[in-house]
């Protein structure tokens, strides 16, 4: 069982390690910070093929009386292909994007407070700059539902207690009136 508290961060390597399971001869699955651009291909060079995994952002989903918030999480994976070994990089990055676009819905990744993923989409990133690395990029996204769920109400650890005076102070604590605190629970 996962930790719920969790979920969001676990969320990409749960994800990367399914996609290796799918896609065994990809260089690299990892998680990645944000949106992956030209400058992230050209700093981390080209290690194709390879997925880069990461959450973009999340807005409030439906919440309903008395359930815990739930949020939509826009996930990508992003796709870096290049040509080699006799396929040409838009095919390979069109069969990649095909596994992956028939695996993410529905998927929870294993992880507690995770919802199926639902509104799959592809993307193709393939710009001149892109073209002129000899390489295709392309990205598969969808929404994720994640629920953070309500912390157990827990005492504090402290105590309220009513004196009345003039039965106050150090020598009258055994006069006060319990109201309230740790000794409720």
């Amino acid at each position: 069982m996962s930790d719920p508290n969790n979920a969001m961060a676990d969320l990409p390597t749960q994800v990367c390690a399914r996609f290796n399971a799918l896609l065994p001869d990809l260089r690299e699955c990892t998680p990645h910070e944000g949106k992956y651009s030209l400058d992230d291909l050209k700093r981390e060079g080209i290690p194709a093929p390879a997925v880069k995994v990461s959450c973009l952002g999340a807005k409030q989903d439906q919440t309903y009386a008395g359930a815990p918030a739930t949020f939509l999480l826009l996930m990508a994976a992003y796709v870096i292909t290049r040509d080699g070994l006799g396929i040409s990089r838009d095919i390979l990055a069109a069969r990649i994007c095909q596994t992956l676009l028939a695996a993410i819905p529905e998927q929870t990744w294993g992880l507690d407070g995770i919802g199926p993923a639902r509104t799959t989409a592809m993307h193709t990133l393939i710009s001149t700059k892109v073209k002129s690395k000899a390489v295709s990029l392309w990205a598969v996204t969808w929404l994720q539902p994640i629920s953070f769920f309500q912390p157990v109400p827990r005492s504090l650890g402290v105590e309220l207690h009513v004196g009345i005076a003039p039965k106050v102070g150090a020598d009258h604590v055994d006069d006060y009136e319990h109201v309230g605190g740790s000794d409720d629970e």
